[in-house]
């Protein structure tokens, strides 16, 4: 279910941090990659295309995989990039596609811009945000990626978006090392009118809810399991747990149990990426 990995490449120098890190995630079985590159047919008209200079750059990360034992190959096509992108996501069999943000800046909507959320928006597999590293080296990189899947964070809301996201943490439990901690927030947006009495069966019926995922994994063989419930807004509760518990990566749902104005907004899940110190496994409800 993580073996086989589409990576859109975009031409920049933060590239090859991310090849390094495709190269670290092997032990979490990452197998195959498709390097994949398109040239903006807007670009090609202006002129600014060196194709041999980038099939050099491609050949060469391409290597780099293969010599991390990572199966890798590449592909360049013209055409409008994040169209491109999907559709070949929907007709490939990729287990996800592996893309690229800063983190928490001005700089991160730049990035992360139009080709990536237009992908996250309309891509029906799992994507995999990866927030770049400032100032490290090749041998930091791989380290941080090796360990990418060291200490979980999964989000749930309970829908069914959420419970497509359990097969996928199972495949990144690997070894008994590793910690797992799934985190369900009350958010007081949804329940402001609630009584005390209705807000205590709420609680009542989650913390079941959240045993029995934690018997569900465990079951599975995860070493170390917690469960949490918490009340607050889910944004800043999902951070700040993040930070303060220093996870290596959240799991969660695209689309959940949201109201009007967080769709408005572009939900939890999106200002999630934008906002994560850490990598975002996003599952799409379709994926």
């Amino acid at each position: 279910m993580l073996e086989k990995v589409l990576f859109p490449v975009i031409m920049t120098d933060l590239t090859e941090q991310m090849i390094d890190c495709l190269g670290g995630v092997v032990k979490n079985g990452v197998k195959e990659v498709l390097l994949f590159h398109v040239e903006s047919v807007s670009e090609i008209a202006a002129g600014n295309i060196n194709s041999q200079y980038d099939e050099k750059l491609l050949e060469k990360w391409k290597n780099t995989l293969l010599d991390a034992g990572v199966k890798a190959t590449y592909k360049i096509v013209a055409g409008v990039p994040w169209i491109e992108i999907v559709e070949l996501i929907e007709k490939g069999d990729f287990s996800f596609t592996f893309m690229g943000s800063h983190g928490n800046s001005f700089l991160d909507r730049v990035f992360l811009g139009s080709v990536t959320e237009n992908v996250i928006h309309h891509s029906s597999k799992p994507v995999l945000i990866y927030k770049l590293l400032k100032n490290s080296d090749h041998e930091g990189i791989s380290a941080y990626c090796r360990n990418i899947f060291g200490k979980i964070l999964y989000a749930t809301d309970f829908s069914e978006t959420s419970e497509r996201c359990i097969p996928y943490i199972e495949k990144m439990l690997a070894d008994t090392s590793q910690s797992l901690t799934i985190l369900h927030v009350q958010d007081m947006r949804n329940l402001k009118y609630a009584g005390p009495d209705k807000f205590e069966k709420f609680n009542s019926t989650d913390l079941v809810r959240l045993e029995d995922l934690k018997k569900h994994f465990e079951k599975r063989g995860a070493g170390r399991v917690m469960s949490l419930l918490t009340s607050g807004y889910s944004i800043p509760e999902i951070l700040n747990y993040a930070r303060s518990e220093e996870a290596t990566i959240i799991v969660l749902g695209k689309k959940g149990k949201s109201n009007i104005k967080e769709m408005l907004l572009g939900g939890v899940a999106e200002t999630i990426i934008h906002k994560s110190p850490v990598p975002v496994f996003l599952v799409e409800s379709s994926a």
